[in-house]
């Protein structure tokens, strides 16, 4: 809820630019939002977690993080067939979806760090909201904004690249656009 806004700005206007990009050099670029997709019938069948964790593993080797002032929600159960596939989530219990996709698909898979980015809005893009509207981009309980936080120190001290603070969505997708063309820039070089 809390960044569509910015991923409005990277369907319309980034990914198309980097689709042309990729295009020219013969290379296909398809992106994949997590958070799209998934219908209520999967999601209260425990299928969002499975279907994320294999969304991840076809993205590779490229991931985008975007982090605002929310932790995002954390499921109940996992599902024991997927713990059994992937015993790390046994340590990762009561942790949200967006963290356990954090630590799938970078964290704790030192391959990734050239390959992924995070970016951190600036907590104060809420403030300049109206009050009526930060509920939905401000985590409420304590104990969520500290897993909030923890979770941003552990990837500042990873070897991705993040950057902090970005003012607002037309910012990030500039910032998207600039390190993505950069990564397909030295992967797939111009002919030219």
């Amino acid at each position: 809820r809390d960044l569509q806004g910015e991923r409005d700005v990277l369907m319309k206007f980034v990914f198309p630019n980097l689709r042309t990009l990729c295009e020219e050099r013969d290379v296909s670029f398809t992106e994949i939002d997590l958070r799209w997709g998934i219908t209520e019938d999967q999601a209260s069948c425990g299928e969002v977690l499975p279907l994320c964790l294999a969304e991840i593993e076809r993205c590779r080797p490229f991931f985008i993080g975007l982090l605002g002032e929310r932790y995002g929600w954390v499921p109940h159960d996992l599902p024991h067939d997927l713990v059994a596939q992937q015993p790390w989530l046994k340590e990762h219990r009561h942790k949200s979806i967006t963290e356990l996709e954090i630590v799938h698909g970078v964290l704790t898979n030192p391959t990734m760090a050239n390959r992924a980015c995070f970016y951190f809005r600036d907590p104060a893009y809420v403030q300049r909201m109206p009050a009526d509207r930060r509920g939905d981009y401000v985590e409420q309980e304590a104990v969520l904004r500290d897993r909030l936080q923890t979770l941003k120190e552990r990837i500042r001290a990873s070897d991705a690249a993040w950057h902090d603070n970005y003012p607002d969505p037309q910012t990030l997708g500039e910032w998207v656009l600039r390190d993505l063309t950069t990564a397909i820039n030295q992967l797939f070089p111009s002919n030219a």
